[in-house]
């Protein structure tokens, strides 16, 4: 049983050395013990804190004891609350840009997971009604966007009712198909915000000439910068709101206002299940039209589905001006009850190897309790992760996912291969005990990437920490040696070729 995340004497330790001149290597040589595995006082099978549905109390099970004390203005990103809020962060700012970040310090990640959090329930607001409208659902959609892109069936669109989502897409990144423990695709959809979807259509990004012609002007694919207005990037215990703070010392610098940057956002939506109405009330729900082609069906007819979707799993992508190289902040997020932990999960700084999973990621055998993508039918010690092979198509009614002979499709062993930073592992609870009561407290971050180092092998890009993936988003290439976001979308480029600024949203097909 693990009984202590972090022993106190090490921490006060740590606090006192980065006070002097030596905490720049005080931070390299702790987070060389971090990325070897050495986190101090965490066992090997802590099933509980990976999946971060920390609402037990301390000392039960594998829930760790966490106790760093976290101040009221890390919730809202102006700092003018001590609750999650819908101000959008727009930076970083205690990114030091002219430290190399080798490895990932304890305390080096924070900033960053703080930032996840506050973007995630930000655009997720009204936290207390979210069957409301939100912030995200204002943005156009990758459809909405781009001139060259249709829906399968574009009757589905007319008289769409307010609130509904219209969705086609159900193929991952890596063409592979996603299919939940109920027999039912997973679907996908991308939004963009104003800045970024303001950009490519001043740009004529959004037409396949436009970006030919951009391609040949000899400019550079430059999405714009997020900043925080001068004056306002340093926490003032003077004018800080102590309600916000609960700490009149407080030196959190705020996040917020500022100039927005571009901001890109990719969903993964589960069709709930009809009968499970104990299920749904964990998700965020919305309702949704399915845009299925003829080419897409088991009988050959176009059709338009009516269904309820949960939220599963969500990238959230955001570019900000300060940091190493002035590229993407990548957070990602997912329901606690996806997936289990993999067998032989590494941590996310596992380095010391070109191939982290030589046999795959391993399943944990049949659980105690029941995931949306791991049904356990394999043995302990198995390979999972294994994509759906064959043609699939879709029926009328549940379960939508099935074979050309109409039989119901198999629904694959999911698990997630990367553990969660320790660092983020107490973020999450944090954060869950401030949305506790919410459907919000159903969801986890895992994990949030920056660019931190020149990069090099075996340090990738540079992106911190070296490897992230979700479970929905990127089910089965999460033992690759590119399963990594940032690394992944450095080489994105555009249909025309040209480099696209870290995301392939510049090319269509894709």
């Amino acid at each position: 049983m693990v009984t202590a995340s972090k022993p106190s004497d090490c921490r006060k330790y740590a606090r006192f050395i980065n006070r002097g001149r030596y905490r720049r290597l005080m931070v390299f040589y702790a987070a060389t013990f971090l990325s070897a595995g050495m986190v101090f006082g965490w066992g090997s099978n802590d099933v509980a804190a990976q999946n971060a549905d920390l609402r037990a109390a301390s000392g039960v099970g594998d829930i760790p004891v966490f106790t760093d004390t976290y101040q009221g203005a890390e919730f809202c990103a102006d700092g003018s609350t001590d609750q999650p809020c819908d101000r959008v962060p727009v930076d970083v700012p205690e990114f030091d840009a002219s430290f190399v970040y080798r490895f990932l310090a304890y305390h080096a990640q924070r900033p960053f997971d703080r930032f996840s959090w506050q973007a995630f329930t930000a655009l997720m607001a009204p936290l207390d009604a979210p069957d409301r409208q939100a912030l995200w659902e204002s943005f156009p959609t990758r459809r909405d966007l781009f001139a060259d892109l249709n829906y399968p069936n574009r009757v589905c669109a007319s008289d769409l009712p307010d609130g509904h989502l219209l969705l086609a897409s159900y193929l991952q990144s890596t063409g592979d198909i996603l299919i939940d423990q109920a027999g039912n695709f997973v679907l996908f959809e991308t939004r963009i915000n104003p800045v970024a979807a303001d950009y490519i259509r001043a740009n004529n990004l959004h037409m396949p000439a436009g970006r030919a012609a951009f391609a040949h002007s000899g400019q550079a694919i430059e999405f714009p910068t997020g900043h925080v207005l001068a004056g306002d990037n340093n926490a003032d215990p003077n004018s800080s709101n102590p309600k916000a703070t609960g700490d009149e010392t407080a030196t959190i610098p705020r996040s917020a206002p500022g100039v927005m940057g571009a901001q890109l956002l990719k969903f993964a939506w589960r069709i709930m299940p009809g009968n499970d109405a104990s299920a749904v009330k964990n998700y965020v729900t919305r309702p949704a039209r399915i845009s299925v082609g003829a080419d897409q069906t088991l009988d050959g007819r176009a059709k338009c589905l009516d269904v309820t979707v949960g939220l599963v799993g969500l990238h959230l992508v955001q570019r900000v001006a300060s940091g190493n190289g002035d590229r993407w902040i990548w957070s990602s997020f997912e329901h606690v009850d996806n997936v289990p932990l993999a067998a032989n999960a590494r941590r996310p700084n596992s380095i010391i190897t070109d191939d982290p999973f030589e046999n795959g990621c391993l399943a944990p055998g049949k659980l105690d309790r029941n995931f949306a993508f791991y049904g356990g039918q394999l043995a302990a010690n198995a390979p999972a992760n294994q994509s759906v092979s064959g043609d699939m198509k879709w029926a009328d009614h549940a379960p939508y996912a099935r074979l050309p002979t109409g039989k119901p499709a198999r629904s694959p062993d999911i698990v997630r291969c990367w553990r969660l930073f320790s660092g983020t592992a107490e973020s999450n609870f944090v954060w869950q005990g401030k949305l506790d009561g919410t459907v919000w407290q159903n969801y986890m971050l895992l994990g949030t990437q920056w660019i931190g180092n020149p990069g090099g092998a075996p340090f990738g890009i540079g992106e911190v920490p070296r490897y992230l993936t979700n479970s929905v988003l990127e089910s089965f290439m999460q033992d690759q040696s590119d399963a990594t976001c940032l690394g992944c979308h450095a080489t994105a480029t555009s249909d025309a070729g040209q480099q696209s600024n870290f995301t392939f949203l510049l090319d269509p097909a894709l």
